[in-house]
């Protein structure tokens, strides 16, 4: 390698380099065409975007379609130039140094190239062959690469295809219309795994990455640019870097649109497959492109447009709250219904229980048979057992040692987890209507109004109406109540 470079800088002087940034750019004979973009969005309006390494003279332009082996000219068309950067991005692997002389050099030419893909507004990312070590740098900067750049001492790599393999594999499938250019660098006449050159190739064409080979003529490289469907250029050559730059300052020359009327005007929601054909004779250019047409091409055309798609979109978000209030009314019906409808089979299965029940007391489902046995009572004028309070409250204590009172100034206190109950118990094991506290003249007396777990007063299972003294303790559920008179 260290002959090869002396030969080199021999031939060229350390400020080729600023002479190539700011030098013409050349023109090239190919004019370098490249397609970026079909838009068919409104056809029969067709808008072609493409590339030219070189400006075009719109004037001698012959363009034309064919479908079926039939072509038309189009009555007209114009270019437009798109002013906008066309980012080139570059992938840069080169071998590493000898002596102090060899080290300027190579950053010279790394810095050189970064600086071309900034100016584009692209990024870079750089590799240090190496056959032991991996040294890749991520969206390196031009003024980074200077003299005081770490730059890592290697012995030249005996393998470079498998370092450029292994340097392929952390470059992601370029999947856009931008340029993402793959330059190797290699100062070796020849390469001792070149019967890799076609498993590389391959790889470098199914990334979608453009490629550029920076070597000794020989007949490796020569091959690994064919292949690859790349350019070479000899490392030996001034020339050589003169082209390089000029081509990448061409890549980043603006976009061209060209713009006209389909002669054909075919539905678009038919299966066509049109081909064009932009041919000047004058300039030595023949450009071809062809464009599908199809049902589901031209719904995808439709529902990604943005006057299209937002107003679908909130219709549909609309829709669809709707869709969700409905079915939220419609769930608590059914679980009013299905509440009720639990209720019911409750009460059916306990239907001799309830009969037992109303023969002792008179308690029934029904609020008039509820009281049926105090208003006995007091036809009768029987007087209840138990002491007469003029003030009485539920106390109520939670895990913490906290209380609430609930004072008893109703003459019937209704206790359960309905909120319409005087009193409400967030207590799942707690009924709808669970219990009910009367007051009559005084005494106050505890009813179970036929709850599923029942209600204990001081411990024991209430099965009958009892009237409460100062102290006693209810139990609804898990809840426990403390009864205070005075």
């Amino acid at each position: 390698m260290e002959n090869n470079l002396r030969k080199l800088l021999s031939s060229f002087s350390k400020g080729t380099f600023l002479f190539l940034i700011f030098a013409p750019v050349v023109l090239f004979a190919d004019p370098g065409f490249k397609l970026r973009s079909i838009d068919i969005r409104s056809y029969p309006e067709v808008k072609i975007r493409f590339h030219s390494n070189t400006p075009i003279d719109p004037t001698g332009f012959v363009l034309s379609e064919e479908l079926d082996s039939v072509a038309r000219l189009t009555e007209s068309f114009r270019f437009e130039p798109i002013e906008s950067k066309n980012p080139i991005h570059l992938y840069i692997s080169i071998p590493s140094y000898t002596n102090a002389e060899d080290r300027r050099w190579i950053i010279q030419l790394a810095n050189q190239l970064v600086k071309s893909s900034e100016q584009s507004g692209g990024t870079s990312k750089l590799q240090i062959q190496s056959d032991g070590t991996k040294h890749s740098f991520e969206r390196i900067r031009s003024q980074v690469l200077d003299i005081s750049f770490p730059f890592p001492k290697e012995p030249a790599p005996i393998y470079p295809i498998r370092n450029w393999e292994n340097f392929l594999e952390g470059i992601a499938k370029n999947q856009s219309e931008e340029d993402h250019i793959l330059v190797l660098v290699s100062f070796a006449p020849e390469w001792q795994d070149r019967f890799e050159i076609p498993e590389l190739a391959k790889r470098i064409r199914d990334k979608n990455l453009q490629l550029i080979v920076l070597a000794p003529s020989s007949l490796e490289a020569t091959k690994l640019a064919s292949y690859a469907n790349g350019k070479h250029y000899p490392i030996t050559k001034s020339d050589s870097y003169s082209d390089l730059f000029s081509y990448l300052r061409a890549l980043g020359q603006e976009d061209y649109e060209l713009v006209y009327q389909s002669p054909w005007k075919l539905s678009r929601w038919k299966t066509n497959f049109v081909s064009g054909k932009l041919v000047s004779v004058d300039q030595g250019i023949r450009f071809v492109f062809r464009y599908e047409l199809s049902f589901f091409r031209t719904l995808y055309l439709q529902l990604s447009d943005p006057l299209f798609f937002f107003p679908v979109s909130l219709f549909l978000i609309f829709l669809c709250l709707a869709a969700l209030y409905y079915l939220r009314g419609y769930e608590e019906t059914n679980q009013s219904l299905a509440t009720i409808t639990n209720v019911e089979s409750e009460f059916s299965e306990r239907k001799e229980e309830l009969q037992v029940y109303d023969r002792m007391y008179g308690e029934t489902m029904e609020k008039a048979a509820r009281d049926r046995e105090i208003a006995v009572a007091i036809a009768e004028k029987i007087p209840l057992a138990g002491s007469s309070y003029s003030y009485a409250v539920l106390i109520l204590r939670d895990g913490n040692h906290n209380t609430d009172q609930f004072p008893l100034q109703f003459d019937e206190v209704t206790i359960g987890s309905w909120e319409s109950n005087h009193l409400v118990l967030p207590d799942p094991t707690v009924a709808g209507l669970h219990a009910k506290v009367k007051n009559r003249k005084g005494k106050y007396i505890l009813f179970d109004c036929v709850s599923q777990t029942g209600v204990y007063l001081n411990g024991k299972k209430l099965l009958r109406p009892k009237v409460l003294h100062n102290l006693d303790e209810i139990q609804i559920g898990k809840t426990i109540l403390s009864f205070r008179g005075r």
